[in-house]
């Protein structure tokens, strides 16, 4: 069984030691474990839920940073923190030398100088920021690399495409009159809603995602980058003042809690009693199964989702993967609905060429199905 210590962290290692650390107005967290700077706040608002910085490998894998010989210098109302990290796996050496410096104006600055020490592959080297998804629906204006400015707001609704692009910088409104400015240099930036992924924040990131990828890393070569978090506007004493301790109540959520459930089994195999009688326990919502329309045999897996969303009475949810016949497939797929089956709770139509699914194959699905009383969407199954 897990340790107590993995339950609550994630980590047989424990609770992440933390720097609580000032600048002026605003508090923060620093990680030195993971060199993560979090929870940059102006009293009670929030500025940003985290900076860091990350190399990512060609296959998009996060190369864990080792951290070493911390430094931290306090003074009245700032600091200056600096640490080394190596970032190495098989095939890649990065290293670069951190430093994050306080002042008691408000004004917080994370810079990096690294260096390649072999050559390899990546997907992104640099800095992410991430604004917390309690700020959606906060004005922002959104500094472009060439220096023209776009008015706009972080998205209330998940953005399934990147909301800014070609960043230099942007400032979001914290309060009436206050404003809290991040500038990025370095690189390009550009932001992506990670609500898209069950992540409770928008990142904005470096190097553009539509620039090819992977890039090939030198030995030898520099990377430079910072990010600069400022306080404009006049910062009343109200907004300074420490935040009142949080209290949590569980009580009756009615039908507030999200609907959970379970995929079919990726082996193939028939539940036992056994596993059903556990699985029925869970009380979950909806079973969901793939179903590869091309495939002939994709009625075995349809018959075999049915019996056990039946055996575990829950409503299904079916993922289905077209080829270009998929108005044919959607037909087949419609007529195996009508011959009785578990009630179907949704339908995702993706195609098994497209990254994203093209509106034609909603269009196809919502007149091949759209009579059988589940919801039927699109998109990415990534």
């Amino acid at each position: 069984m897990p340790s107590v210590d993995v339950w609550r962290h994630g980590s047989e290692h424990g609770a992440p030691a933390r720097l609580l650390l000032t600048a002026g107005p605003l508090s923060m967290v620093f990680e030195p474990q993971e060199a993560f700077l979090r929870y940059v706040r102006l009293g009670q608002h929030e500025i940003l839920r985290g900076v860091y910085a990350a190399v990512r490998d060609h296959n998009w894998d996060t190369i864990a940073p080792r951290v070493s010989h911390v430094d931290l210098q306090e003074s009245e109302g700032g600091f200056a923190l600096k640490f080394a990290v190596e970032c190495r796996a098989e095939g890649i050496d990065f290293v670069w030398q951190g430093r994050i410096e306080g002042h008691d104006t408000g004004r917080v600055v994370f810079a990096l100088e690294g260096t390649a020490r072999c050559d390899f592959r990546r997907n992104r080297i640099g800095f992410c920021v991430l604004h917390a998804a309690e700020s959606a629906g906060a004005a922002c204006r959104v500094e472009k690399v060439g220096g023209a400015i776009e008015e706009g707001v972080l998205p209330v609704l998940i953005a399934p495409h990147q909301p800014f692009v070609d960043m230099a910088a942007i400032a979001h409104e914290v309060e009436e009159g206050v404003w809290a400015n991040v500038r990025f240099a370095g690189d390009v930036f550009e932001m992506e809603d990670q609500r898209n992924w069950t992540d409770a924040s928008y990142k904005t990131y470096c190097t553009p995602l539509g620039l090819p990828f992977p890039v090939e890393v030198k030995k030898g070569q520099r990377i430079e980058q910072s990010v600069t978090i400022e306080v404009e506007g006049a910062v009343k004493d109200s907004v300074r003042a420490a935040k009142e301790p949080v209290t949590l109540r569980v009580g009756d959520q009615g039908d507030k809690l999200m609907r959970l459930g379970l995929a079919l089994a990726s082996d193939g195999q028939a539940l036992d009693d056994a596993e059903v009688s556990r699985l029925r326990a869970l009380n979950v919502a909806h079973l969901r199964a793939d179903l590869q329309l091309a495939d002939g045999d994709w009625r075995i897996e349809w018959q075999r989702a049915c019996r056990e969303a039946l055996a575990l009475d829950a409503a299904l949810e079916l993922a289905v993967f077209l080829s270009d016949d998929g108005e044919q497939e959607l037909a087949e797929l419609a007529s195996a609905l009508g011959e009785g089956h578990p009630p179907v709770q949704s339908i995702w139509v993706f195609h098994k060429n497209e990254k994203s699914t093209r509106a034609h194959w909603l269009v196809f699905a919502q007149r091949a199905l759209g009579d059988c009383g589940a919801i039927i969407g699109a998109g990415s199954n990534a």
